[in-house]
């Protein structure tokens, strides 16, 4: 028979830890992350909607699960696209070890960011495309850039 500690050290090393492949959706600044967030975004377009804002209202709520947040573009057409910028966990806002009062401050005293930038260059944006289909219901697409 054996110990608990000689089946613990057997099925320990046989099975994978959870973590893992679990990439924490995040770490947008992992190309791996972005592929999937794009994956769920890109979803979007698999159904059609009344309102074209109803379905960025949805991807709004979807993307702060993950602390994604962006506003809502103005809709003032049938047939249109719009970018708008992302931000992650309302932001960044206050000192940072690279805008202290320290050597390294380089004059700058209080980080006010999206939350992003400093981690992705660029920062975060998604694009969103609509159009208005002969069913009086509208196709609406978008993907992270």
């Amino acid at each position: 028979m054996k110990s608990f500690k000689q089946f613990d050290e057997s099925h320990s090393t046989a099975l994978n830890s959870a973590e893992d492949d679990n990439l924490g959706l995040f770490n947008v600044q992992d190309e791996r992350v972005m592929q999937r967030l794009n994956a769920y975004v890109g979803a979007l377009s698999q159904q059609e909607y009344m309102q074209p804002d109803a379905a960025m209202k949805q991807l709004q709520n979807k993307l702060n699960i993950v602390g994604l947040n962006f506003t809502e573009p103005k809709i003032d057409s049938d047939k249109g696209n719009a970018t708008v910028e992302l931000t992650q966990f309302g932001g960044r806002y206050g000192k940072t070890p690279e805008n202290s009062n320290g050597p390294m401050s380089k004059g700058k005293e209080i980080e006010d960011g999206d939350g992003v930038s400093h981690k992705k260059d660029g920062g975060l944006k998604i694009e969103f495309n609509w159009e208005k289909q002969n069913n009086n219901q509208f196709a609406v697409s978008a993907k992270l850039i």
